[in-house]
């Protein structure tokens, strides 16, 4: 009987092709929307933490001279007195101060202002092996090494008029310096154009003596970090006779960049839902429509027995048609569209580690929700085609 009933439904949404293809395009556009925005927002939040994987969880980021925002370039907050306060804490295993600034830089009589940052050359391979910077031509800086650069991707190719390449000298501040390395791409014009130097040489040139920007601080295996960071924020603020600093662990920033990507993607989802009403109420339409025009079909129908059970059983098929069909192939097409996205994003960042993830609750849900969505929009027009009284629906002309 069942199988009656879906031969009947299908066979009049074959005589209207075109009306049934265009009211599954509505759904298809809504639940592309969901499937590709939702992937394309894991996906953001994927590349996020495995960029906070590869930095690691025992690291507590400290900069001074700013309370209620991250210091600007040229801000130097922390003492080397501060530096050794942190270096006597038993948990601590390293602290690596670092400084950073917007300086001159100049080339072939160009003047360009990028990012300049130092470390000690003594730390460089810690520092260097929780970031993405990683060596594409030349070589690292070496310990104790002064008077050396090393440059970014783009800073190489195209920064200047006149290509910066190995072996090239470039004045700092008025300083000249060679360049020995040369960094892969990492997907950003700020990290891009840097330059990466020894602090002592930072400090000849534009660092104050005894002034750093900010510090790393990597504690030792066993340590609760999250516990730890509390007690060392408080004895500093104790030790500084201040409060004008920021103190966070990495788990931290990462918990809160993520809590901002879930409102981001409820948001997205939300809109995108819009798209998916319109196509319900397309459905909708489509199924009122198809009742006025079988009108005295569905009089016939029941003159030779269909029950009312009967009648909206083959309409309620037709609209689920429309809900599940086009939930499937808006799927298809939004895991097409993230996919693109994707290479989209790695083609103009490819430094950053962007992953797309075909999760199967977003799709089961996605189809569930068209299914639904389409049941629901037919309900109305099937009930409305099941009460009709058979005489009148002959009569209808």
């Amino acid at each position: 009987m069942l199988r009656d009933y879906f031969l009947v439904a299908f066979n009049n949404l074959r005589r209207r092709k075109l009306r049934s293809w265009l009211t599954v395009i509505g759904i298809i556009i809504g639940i592309s929307a969901i499937v590709s925005l939702t992937l394309v927002a894991q996906g953001t939040e994927n590349a996020v933490n495995a960029a906070f994987e590869e930095f690691g969880t025992d690291v507590i980021l400290v900069q001074g001279g700013a309370t209620f925002s991250r210091p600007t370039p040229g801000e130097y907050g922390l003492e080397n007195k501060d530096i050794r306060f942190f270096e006597s804490f038993g948990e601590v295993d390293i602290v690596i101060p670092y400084v950073y600034d917007t300086q001159e830089v100049e080339y072939k009589d160009e003047k360009k202002y990028p990012i300049v940052y130092a470390i000690d050359t003594e730390l460089w391979g810690e520092f260097l092996g929780r970031t993405n910077f990683e060596v594409e031509k030349g070589r690292n800086l070496q310990k104790g090494e002064t008077g050396a650069i090393v440059i970014g991707w783009k800073l190489n190719q195209d920064y200047f008029e006149k290509k910066v390449d190995l072996k090239s000298r470039i004045k700092v501040s008025g300083k000249t310096f060679k360049v020995v390395g040369i960094y892969e791409r990492v997907g950003n014009d700020a990290d891009d154009t840097s330059i990466a130097m020894a602090i002592e040489d930072a400090r000849k040139v534009f660092a104050p003596p005894g002034k750093v920007t900010g510090a790393q601080m990597i504690v030792k295996d066993g340590v609760n970090i999250e516990e730890f960071v509390k007690e060392l924020e408080e004895e500093y603020e104790d030790y500084r006779g201040d409060k004008n600093f920021i103190m966070s662990t990495s788990t931290a920033i990462l918990e809160q960049i993520n809590n901002i990507l879930g409102i981001i993607q409820y948001v997205i989802v939300g809109i995108a839902s819009i798209a998916l009403l319109v196509g319900a109420v397309g459905i909708a339409n489509t199924m009122y429509m198809s009742v006025m025009e079988r009108t005295k079909e569905i009089g016939i129908m029941k003159s030779i027995g269909a029950t009312n059970r009967a009648i909206l059983t083959i309409f309620l098929i037709e609209s689920a048609f429309f809900g599940i069909v086009g939930g499937i192939i808006g799927c298809i097409v939004g895991i097409i569209m993230a996919i693109g996205a994707k290479l989209a994003i790695e083609f103009f960042s490819p430094g950053l580690p962007f992953l797309i993830l075909i999760d199967p609750k977003v799709i089961g849900g996605a189809l569930l929700f068209s299914a639904v969505a389409g049941i629901i929009s037919g309900i109305l027009p099937a009930r409305s085609a099941s009460k009709m009284n058979p005489v009148d629906a002959l009569r209808h002309e």
